[in-house]
Parts: C-alpha cells; structure tokens; sequence
C-alpha cells in the first residue's frame, strides 16, 4: 500500500453500506456491511470496520490517515419517505396558507408518480400535505413582483404567529413569502422574532433555501428542508463525534444530489440536495472513469438490492434537472443530477396471480431480505432466482462470506411464481429475470429517447452489487454495442462520493427578456455578483480562499410564456456585449437537440428566468492505479449448468476474477465471479479485461 493520505466514501444504501478507500498511489480498496435502517451510523461504522480488517489496518490507523471522509446517506431520504422528520410550521403571505394543499394544476397531486399511474385518475389521491394546516400561519405583508414593498411585515403579528406554531408543537420553521427572493427582509425579520421568542428553534428561509421563481415549488423546497434539515444535522454530527472519537481529524464532507460534497456546517441549508444524494455518487465515478478511457457518452446503469438507477452523461457533462420530485407531488427548486429510478433490485419481489408474473417495486431490502438469505424472507427475489437459475453461486456470494440456500430460493419460486403459473422453478426463474430485464431496458430506452439519445451511440456503464448479472442483455435489447463493468462496480456510487469535489451552489431568479440587451445584461451582471459573493462566504466558512475554487456561472432560460427552462453556461460570467446573441444560438442549439428542429419558436422571444454560480474545490484524486497481476494464473476451468427458459441449459465456463489478468479475453456462456458481484456473458457475448481490472463486454462478441 502507497503511503501518504487516505481518501474514504461511504454509500448507505437500502440493503448494504459500500465503503471505498483511494490510496495516494491510486489503488482501491474497498468493503460493504449489511445497512442498518434504525441506526445507520453503525452500519458506515461497520462497513468502516470491515475495511481495516481487509487492509490489515486498526480502525484509527486508517482514519488517522484519512484526509478526506465523503458520504452519502439515506438518512434524509428515509425522513422524507417515512415522513419521520421535524414536524413544521409554516408562516406564509396571508391568503396563501393552503398553497401547499391547492398545489400547481396536476403536479400537486401525480408528480413524481410512474407515468402509468399517475394516468390512473380513479385510483390515484393526492397526497397528505407535508406541513398539517393546523400548522400554518398566514401574516399580513406583500411584495410585488417588481420587488417592491406594498405593505410592510408588522413585527407584532409575526410573533403571534410564531408562538402559535410552537404552542401548537412546530419542531422547526419554514418561511415562505410572496417574492421574497427579490427582497427577503420580511423573511429575515420573522426569523430574528423566531429566535428572541424561541431561540434553538431551527428556522428556513425560501429566500435563502429556494430564492427562485415559482411559489408551490418555492414553498415545498422549504418545508422540505425544514423537516428533513434538523434530522440531517443531528445524524452528521453524531457519526462525526464517532469517527473523531476513533481518530479522524477532519470534517465529514455530505454528498448533494447536484454531484457535489458539502461540509458539515452547509448541511442544514442543503438538506433538501442531501436527499436521494447516494446514486448520484454513480454518475461522478462514472465521468470519471469515462475520461480515463476515453469514453464520453454513457449510460450509467446502477442496480442494487432495492432499485435500478438510470442516468445520462453527454459529451462528458452529466444532465442535470433544475427541479427534481423528491415523492409524490413534492417537486423542489434545487439543481440536481438527473436519475430516474425503477424498483427493480436484486432483493425486488416476484408475485404472480396465475395470469400474470410481478417483478418489484415492493423488495425484500436487507431484513429479512432474499428467500435464500435463510433470514425468513418468504417471498422469491431476482436474487432467488439468480441462484436457481445457476448464474449466482450460493456458495460464493458476498465472497463466501454468507452462504444463500438454493432449497429455499427454489421452494420460495415454486411456491409464488411457478405454481400458479404452472411451470417449472427453472422456467419461472428465468421468466422473473426476463420481466425485470424487460423493465429496466425500457427504463433506459425512455431516459436516453426523452432527451433526444439515441442508445446506440452511448456506452453502458454497469454498476451496483448486482447489475452485472443483467447488463450484457440490456445492452442487447438496446443496440448497445459497449458494456463496461467498472472494477469497483459492487461500490461504484461509494468510489465517486470518494471522488467528488465540494462544491457550493446558488441560483436566483431574475426574470428579464433579451430583447432589452442592455437589462439583460445589467440584471445578469448584478445577480451573478450577488451569488459570486454568497459562494465566497461559503468558501471562507469553510476555510477556502477564492482562488482555490473554480467557479462556474450558469443561465436558466426559456421562450417567453413557457414553464420549463433550458440551463446553459455563461464562461467567465458572460455578461459582455454580445451577451443576448451568444444565448439565442446556444439556447437555439440545445432546444434542437433536444425537441426537435419543428419545436423551435424563435419568433416567441427568449427570457432569462434564472441566473446560478457553482463554486467547486476540486478533489486531490491520483489517476487509478493499474490492477496488480494475479500471483497465479487461472486455475483449472470450472463449468455449471445455467438455464434457460424453454431451451436446453447452457454449459457455461467458470472464472474467478482474481486469477484473470490485463487483456484476458472470455467468451460466453461464461460467468465471471467476484466477492461483491458476479457478471453474467451471454452466449456470443465476449468479455475482456483491462488494465485497470474493468470488464468490457462486447454484446454481439465484437471488441
């Protein structure tokens, strides 16, 4: 092992927690623990624990030399779902206290919702508001949309709402005024009353969480926060007490859905960016092993225990979405990487009802988990069906460390697919991995076709502890011609949490057309310099000089009397002569790209809506290091009998992939086995390994 610091990421996920460790030298090292929903600090604890044994290392030996510790939790995620988090008032301009319940047309009530059922009027209900309205408080104020005052806060009236929501039992606040992203001083006065009547109360502005346009959305994005925000500050700081108490010396860094870490002391404000933060670890490792091999367009395919995650990288850039669903009818203003996601997992349940087989969303998840984990789970998995198949090794899985039962996979199959469908355990394995298959292809072919893709043209980059299992058939339905199975696949998400920059991002509304060049740029000027500053104060918080950031401005766009914008960069802050021509041909261009030449209005006339700037302190990363030669070449070939529904079983060769060195080649059937996953190549399907120990598989055997 390469002396000198350590850079560590740790991925909570549904079923496992991933841990990575990057040396100085560029080697990975990596370890997963099962995840621990009650506690989720023991399982990152564990997972750490699980690393020093690996690498032969006490536990504060490994922290001590640890520069950089980088997680992703769930913990926001689960507050949100669970709707376990703070309960929160809300003070809102009087007249608008039921904008949360009215929403915005349909996207109150089946945004966020899978298309088929959210189509599903009749059986569809909008759900329960986040903040209960006996929790809200309206008080007399308004600004208008030129960020004038028309009538001013009455400081009086604002602590009378605020004792009410706390007599009431308000855990927190949640401020939301018409237009105070223009001018927040009433939301900033409520706050200092908050604190004189209720100190210790946590308070969240919308002119400082979500200062943008777009009051529902506005409004949610805060309450959001407010209610997972005292979660998330409470768990970051009780596992930095612990990994301090075991000798790390520095901050924890939290992972934000925009591809990004914070430190702690950004936690509470960008808590709304923590949830659903994990996968986008993905997309960072996947970049980033793309550029190492040359690879620009990918599709990154992440399938774990519980969901298969689906996100698009276009010449290098990751898509992003300004205002992603966090659950149903809960859209939030924050930037964040775009990944759709399927419940389609390793421990996704398979049901049939006689007629028709089920595979997912409901999953197994760790406890009690897959029927063959023997922990009482009784209902078949894909994991379970993996095994019966052949291509999952019971005896190999999670490298030996837990042995599965094939008994109980197959009698789990028997008992709950294969019966009332009247086939055999084998036919209806292969029947549950072919719906899932089906399922996550058509998963990809919608991310990549809504945005204008063609899958063909993009690699597909198969991570997560069992998506190995499925990606060359994916590949298949799809055209795509290039697979790479990264090395460190089973903790992809955990390896790019360790690879991420900090970065501090902030956006602002500030609508202007672009026929009036000169307001144009006079209100772009002024904006970005006002988010130039925020991020600086954000930079010198945390103990960063300007220089040590590269700095990113960007432009939210869109033709006037639309609702949806289009983000473009702005190099070097672009607010010169030329401003309004350069934007016409870059907006011309993406819009194209995107809808269509026939979808282009130019004759509508374009607006700015939003203006950003992204501060980034990039990770001190050593390039990987080249995958050591196995001490000893492959070993005698092992062989097993896969099967296949309808046809005769396949007799498939058998290889440890420890005992496979640079530039060995594999043709299908063949199953490549590891500790953390296995990688099934299909017949005709060639599979190879490269220097830094990926698996490329070619789908149609052409390299």
């Amino acid at each position: 092992m390469a002396s000198g610091p350590l850079s560590l990421g740790v991925d909570t996920g549904g079923t496992f927690t991933d841990i990575v460790q990057i040396d100085a030298g560029g080697a990975v090292t990596v370890d997963k623990a099962f995840s621990t929903p009650s506690a989720p600090e023991d399982g990152a604890i564990e997972s750490l624990a699980g690393l020093a044994r690996n690498t032969q290392r006490p536990v504060d030996a490994v922290l001590g030399a640890t520069a950089r510790f980088a997680h992703g939790t769930t913990v926001s995620t689960n507050a949100l779902i669970q709707r376990s988090g703070a309960r929160v008032g809300l003070i809102a301009t009087r007249g608008f206290e039921d904008t949360l319940v009215i929403g915005r047309g349909p996207v109150g009530r089946v945004g966020g919702l899978p298309h088929a059922k959210a189509m599903d009027f009749l059986h569809t209900e909008p759900p329960a508001p986040l903040v209960s309205r006996r929790l809200v408080r309206g008080v007399g104020e308004r600004v208008t949309a030129e960020g004038e005052i028309l009538a001013p806060l009455d400081r009086e009236e604002a602590g009378e709402a605020v004792r009410a929501l706390v007599e009431a039992g308000a855990e927190s606040l949640a401020v939301c005024l018409l237009w105070s992203f223009l001018v927040p001083d009433h939301e900033e006065t409520i706050r200092q009353v908050a604190a004189g009547i209720a100190p210790g109360l946590p308070v969240f502005l919308s002119s400082e969480i979500a200062p943008r346009i777009g009051e529902y959305e506005r409004m949610v994005t805060t309450a959001v926060a407010a209610h997972v925000g005292p979660a998330t500050t409470r768990y970051i700081g009780k596992l930095q007490d612990r990994l301090a108490d075991d000798g790390l010396r520095h901050p924890i860094q939290v992972m934000t859905a925009a591809g990004g870490t914070t430190l702690p002391d950004g936690a509470a404000r960008a808590a709304v960016s923590v949830v659903n933060s994990g996968p986008v670890g993905g997309l960072v490792a996947a970049r980033h092993l793309g550029r190492a091999l040359g690879i620009g367009n990918v599709i990154t395919a992440d399938m774990g225990g519980t969901s298969f995650d689906v996100g698009l990288i276009s010449r290098g850039a990751i898509e992003h979405t300004g205002t992603p669903f966090l659950d149903q009818g809960l859209p939030v203003l924050t930037r964040s990487a775009r990944i759709d996601t399927l419940g389609a997992g390793g421990g996704s349940i398979a049901v049939s009802d006689g007629f028709r087989l089920r595979v997912g969303p409901e999953s197994a998840g760790a406890d009690p988990g897959p029927a063959a984990y023997g922990r009482g789970g009784e209902y078949p998995t894909v994991t379970d069906a993996l095994v019966v198949l052949g291509i999952v090794d019971p005896g190999r899985f999670f490298g030996g460390r837990y042995r599965l039962d094939p008994g109980l996979a197959e009698a789990a199959i028997e008992r709950h697919v294969a019966r009332p469908l009247s086939l055999d355990a084998a036919d209806a394995a292969a029947g549950i991995v072919e719906v899932v298959n089906g399922r996550m292809s058509d998963l990809i072919r919608k991310v990549t076709i809504e945005t204008g893709n063609d899958p063909r043209e993009f690699a597909l980059f198969a991570y997560g502890g069992a998506c190995g299992a499925h990606c060359a058939d994916l590949a298949m339905r799809l055209g795509i011609g290039r697979v790479i199975v990264p090395y460190g696949a089973a903790v992809f998400s955990a390896l790019g949490i360790a690879l991420s920059d900090i970065v501090y991002a902030h956006t602002l509304s500030a609508p202007v057309g672009l026929d009036d060049e000169d307001a144009a740029r006079r209100v772009a000027r002024e904006s970005l310099d006002a988010l130039a500053g925020r991020a600086e104060a954000d930079l010198a918080a945390s103990g960063f000089m300007p220089g040590d950031a590269a700095i990113r401005y960007s432009v939210e766009m869109r033709y006037r009397g639309q609702m949806n914008e289009i983000t473009l960069d702005l190099p070097e802050g672009g607010a010169e002569p030329g401003l309004a021509d350069r934007l016409r041909r870059a907006f011309r261009s993406v819009y194209e790209q995107r809808y269509g030449a026939s979808a282009v209005r130019a004759s509508a006339g374009l607006e700015i809506v939003s203006l950003g700037v992204e501060a980034s302190v990039v990770a001190d990363i050593p390039a990987f290091a080249e995958r050591p030669s196995p001490e000893a070449g492959p070993g005698p070939a092992r062989r097993r009998r896969i099967h296949r529904r309808g046809a005769a079983p396949l007799d498939a060769e058998i290889h440890d992939f420890d005992t496979l060195d640079a530039g060995a080649a594999i043709a299908g059937p063949a199953v490549i086995e590891r500790d953390m996953t296995t990688i099934w190549v299909p017949p005709a399907a060639l599979a190879t390994v490269d220097r830094l120990g990926n698996i490329e598989i070619a789908p149609e055997g052409r390299r």
